[in-house]
């Protein structure tokens, strides 16, 4: 099955890992492909081998949480048909380790970015009577583990957004789903294991004995904004190797 989009893809943190697939795929798929990302080096390095392979597309560093530049890319861009919300961060850390100026910034980044990025793009959507949006979360989010508090509990709030939106939207032809990943081949995963034999370990508790990659992601992701998935709506769905599930 060849999986189609036809109009403008927007992927909130699309340079790098799960979201550079996303992009990618999607603009195999016929969509035009814009994306954010982070001002950090891995970021501007990440945009720029992407527009590499996409010289006609979009892309802008932007703080995902700031309304007003996430506002302003996506007056530029005109009609967003489809949004993936990617945008994450985390860092090892126990409850004490988590300051409430943690707290914040990671629930600003993890949820409150994805509320902002909706509120650019639906009232477009729902005067055109469709688009599809899929937000990234987390499989941590089935566990407790594999994250610290502040970015368990803030990817655990998608889990509301996506109910609640499909409830507000689906009415107006617009879907939302959220797929949620775990131990994923990643700039973030190496990050928090930069050793390889540590990573090799971590796959031995994956029931497919291997790490995810995020081309396994992204398959998922495009086709749930896809026609194809025109009848899916309000579902989580965890992309993990089964790992959540078999402990």
């Amino acid at each position: 099955m060849n999986i189609t989009l036809s109009g403008q893809l927007l992927v909130v943190g699309g340079a790098r890992g799960i979201g550079a697939a996303a992009v990618k795929l999607g603009a195999e798929g016929g969509a035009r492909v814009a994306w954010t990302y982070s001002g950090s080096e891995a970021g501007e390095h990440g945009n720029a081998e992407l527009l590499r392979c996409f010289p006609g597309s979009h892309s802008r560093a932007v703080d995902c949480a700031d309304e007003t530049e996430m506002n302003r890319f996506v007056s530029e861009l005109g009609d967003v048909d489809y949004l993936v919300y990617n945008a994450g961060f985390t860092s090892p850390a126990d409850f004490d380790g988590v300051s409430p100026a943690d707290w914040r910034r990671t629930v600003e980044i993890n949820l409150t970015g994805a509320f902002v990025a909706l509120k650019a793009v639906l009232p477009g959507m729902r005067k055109r009577k469709r688009g599809s949006v899929v937000l990234i979360g987390s499989a941590a989010v089935g566990t407790g583990g594999g994250g610290r508090i502040d970015y368990v509990s803030a990817k655990a709030g998608l889990e509301g957004l996506n109910k609640a939106l499909t409830r507000e939207f689906a009415p107006h032809g617009i879907r939302c789903n959220l797929v949620h990943p775990s131990l994923v081949e990643t700039d973030l995963l190496y990050s928090r294991h930069p050793d390889p034999d540590k990573r090799a370990e971590l796959a031995k508790v994956v029931p497919l004995r291997r790490l995810g990659q995020p081309e396994d992601i992204a398959n998922l992701t495009v086709f749930l904004l896809s026609d194809q998935a025109g009848y899916i709506t309000a579902q989580s769905i965890f992309v993990d190797g089964g790992r959540t599930f078999c402990k």
